[in-house]
C-alpha cells in the first residue's frame, strides 16, 4: 500500500498539477456548454448570439479610444451647433440653466475660523463682493466682455468643443483697479508640438510626469485653422507657478474616465443622429415646397411630324413656353385642343407623420444630451406634473454642470482676484498667505445664478413659506432658488417700504408711529392729537 504523496515531492507536485488540469478542462467545458441543464455568464458577453455576433468593441485606454477622433468630433460638434436647430437649442439650455446671464458672487466669510466679530462680517463681505464687481468689469483680456458674460462664452465653449483652457495673465493700464486678466484658449490651439504624435508623456497637447501627473500645456500662438498662413508657434504653460504653486492655466473639461486627459464635445454621442435628422427635415421641407407648386400634366394624342416623330402643338391663341409647357394663369380659362386633356397632381405634403417621428427620434437625443424633451422642443403639452418634473429634472443637471463650471473655472479665477487684491492692499485679510485653513475661510462663498423656473407660482409660494415655518430654507435660500435678488438689499428695501406706508415690519406688530385702539385698530398719531383736543374742550 502507497503512503500518502507529500507535497513538496515528485509524486505530490505530479497529483496537484494533474488536479489543477482537470479543474482547468472542467470549467472550459462548463463555460462552452454550461452548467447542467442551466446557462451561466453574461449573455451581453456571448457571441454565439445573432445579436451580439458582430459586436467587437476594443478595450483601449482612455487616450487611444478617444484622442484619435478628439479633432473630428470637435469639429461636428460645432458645425451642428451653427446649424442644426435642435442641437443650436441644446447647447442655449444647457448655457441658460447653469449660468443664466452670469454667475454673482455671494462671500461667505466663516467668523469663527477668522476670528472676526459678527457685527464685522457683513460689511467685510459687502467690501469683498464691491471689489469682486470691479473686477468683473477688467477681468476680460479682450476687453469685449463683461465676465459675466465672459461665463456664458467658456462654459458654452466647454461644453461644444469638450473643453476649454483659461490662462492667467496680468496687464494694469492707467485708471484700472486691478492688472488680473483672464484669457479663453479655445481646444483646437491645446495640441502638440509641430503637430507630433502622442506619446507617454505628451498627449494631445498636454504634458504628462512619468506618473500621470498634469504637468503643463502646449498652447499655440493662434488657432491652427486662422486665415493666416504664417508658422504657428507653440509654447508650454505650466499648469502651477514654480514658485507660488497657485494655478496659472486650468482645463476646464468634464472628466468621465480614469486617465482622461481631454473632454469629449457634448454632442459626440448623438452627432450621427443629429445629422440624419437634420437631413431629413430638409429633404421634408423641399418636398413640401416642391408639392406647394401645382403640377399638371398634358395628355395629348400621337401626332406625327414630317419625320414621323411625335409633335407637339399649341392651342390657337396659347403661347408656348421655353419647354413648350402648356402655360396655365391664375383665374383664366384655357381652351384645350380636341384629344388634349389636363390632369392635376394631388398634393401629398406635408407628411402626417413627419412630427410623430421626429418627436421619438429627440426623445432619444434628449436623453443623451440630459435635456428632457420638453426643454429640448421648448413645448410643454403634457400635463402640470409630466411638465413640473421635467423642469426639475432640467434644473439638477443645470445644477450638477453649474458646480462643475465653479469649481473648474470660477474658483481658481476669484483665487487669482482675492490674490491681487490682498496683495495690493486693497483689502486686509489676516492670514491669508500664512494659514490654509483661514485662506480657505477668506474664499468662502456661494455663487448665485438663475432661478427655478415656476410653473404655478402661488403653489411654490406657499411651499417655502411652509418650509421658511417649519426652518428647513432660510429666506435668502428662497430668494436664491425662486425670486433671485440679494437677501440684504431686498430686506432693506422691504423695511423702507413698510416704513413709508405705515406697515408693520413684522406682521401682527403696529408699524410704527402708529397707536392701537382698545378694539384693535389703528390709528394715526394725527387722530390721536385730535382725540387729546376733543377731551380739552370737554374738560
Amino acid at each position: 500500500m502507497l503512503k500518502p504523496a507529500k507535497k513538496t515531492s515528485l509524486r505530490g507536485r505530479l497529483a496537484l498539477g494533474m488536479k489543477g488540469l482537470a479543474l482547468t478542462v472542467q470549467h472550459g467545458a462548463m463555460a462552452l456548454g454550461g452548467f447542467s441543464s442551466g446557462t451561466s455568464g453574461h449573455d451581453a458577453a456571448k457571441r454565439s448570439t445573432r445579436r451580439t455576433r458582430g459586436w467587437g468593441p476594443g478595450q483601449g485606454s482612455s487616450a487611444s479610444d478617444d484622442l484619435p477622433d478628439i479633432e473630428t468630433l470637435r469639429g461636428r460638434s460645432r458645425d451642428l451647433d451653427r446649424n442644426n436647430a435642435i442641437a443650436h437649442g441644446a447647447a442655449n439650455t444647457k448655457v441658460n440653466g447653469a449660468i443664466g446671464a452670469g454667475l454673482q458672487l455671494r462671500s461667505v466669510l466663516d467668523s469663527k475660523v477668522l476670528g472676526i466679530d459678527e457685527s464685522a462680517v457683513s460689511e467685510l463681505q459687502y467690501q469683498i463682493e464691491r471689489e469682486w464687481e470691479i473686477f468683473e468689469r477688467e477681468a476680460d483680456f479682450t476687453g469685449q466682455l463683461h465676465l459675466r458674460d465672459w461665463e456664458r462664452v467658456a462654459f458654452r465653449s466647454a461644453r461644444i468643443s469638450g473643453d476649454v483652457g483659461v490662462a492667467r495673465r496680468y496687464r494694469k493700464r492707467p485708471g484700472e483697479t486691478y492688472g488680473t486678466r483672464v484669457v479663453l484658449i479655445e481646444a483646437d490651439r491645446i495640441c502638440n508640438p509641430n503637430r507630433r504624435a502622442d506619446t507617454d508623456q505628451i498627449q494631445a497637447g498636454v504634458q504628462l510626469s512619468t506618473d500621470g501627473e498634469v504637468q503643463g500645456y502646449y498652447v499655440t500662438d493662434r488657432h491652427p485653422g486662422d486665415l493666416r498662413s504664417a508658422a504657428l508657434k507653440w509654447a508650454f504653460v505650466p499648469r502651477r507657478g514654480a514658485t507660488s504653486g497657485m494655478l496659472q492655466f486650468v482645463l476646464a473639461a468634464d472628466i468621465t474616465r480614469p486617465g482622461q486627459v481631454r473632454g469629449i464635445p457634448l454632442f459626440a454621442p448623438v452627432e450621427e443622429d443629429l445629422k440624419q435628422l437634420g437631413d431629413y427635415s430638409a429633404a421634408e421641407i423641399k418636398a413640401a415646397i416642391n408639392d406647394a407648386y401645382l403640377f399638371a400634366f398634358e395628355e395629348t394624342a400621337a401626332e406625327g411630324d414630317d419625320d414621323g416623330l411625335p409633335a407637339i402643338t399649341t392651342p390657337a391663341g396659347q403661347q408656348s413656353g421655353a419647354s413648350d409647357e402648356l402655360q396655365l394663369s391664375d383665374l383664366t380659362i384655357t381652351s384645350l385642343a380636341p384629344g388634349r386633356k389636363v390632369t392635376v397632381k394631388k398634393p401629398e405634403r406635408p407628411n402626417s407623420a413627419f412630427d410623430g417621428f421626429v418627436m421619438a427620434f429627440c426623445k432619444q437625443i434628449g436623453t443623451a444630451l440630459d435635456v428632457p424633451y420638453e426643454l429640448l422642443m421648448k413645448h410643454f403639452s403634457s400635463s402640470f406634473s409630466a411638465s413640473r418634473g421635467a423642469l426639475e429634472l432640467a434644473y439638477k443637471v443645470s445644477m450638477v454642470e453649474q458646480a462643475w463650471f465653479v469649481r473648474s473655472v470660477l474658483d481658481p479665477v476669484r483665487e487669482w482676484q482675492f490674490t491681487e487684491m490682498v496683495a495690493s492692499g486693497r483689502f486686509n485679510a489676516p492670514g491669508f498667505f500664512d494659514d490654509p485653513i483661514k485662506r480657505a475661510a477668506w474664499l468662502g462663498r456661494e455663487w448665485v445664478g438663475p432661478t427655478r423656473v415656476q410653473i404655478n407660482p402661488q403653489v411654490e409660494a406657499n411651499a417655502d413659506k411652509t418650509d421658511i415655518e417649519m426652518g428647513t430654507k432660510t429666506r435668502e435660500q428662497v430668494m436664491t432658488e425662486r425670486t433671485g435678488g440679494s437677501f440684504d438689499t431686498k430686506s432693506r428695501q422691504v423695511l423702507h417700504e413698510r416704513e413709508v406706508l405705515g406697515v408693520p415690519a413684522t406682521p401682527g406688530q403696529p408699524a410704527p408711529n402708529v397707536v392701537r385702539n382698545n378694539d384693535g385698530t389703528d390709528q394715526s398719531p394725527d387722530q390721536d392729537d385730535e382725540d387729546d383736543d376733543n377731551q380739552d374742550e370737554k374738560k
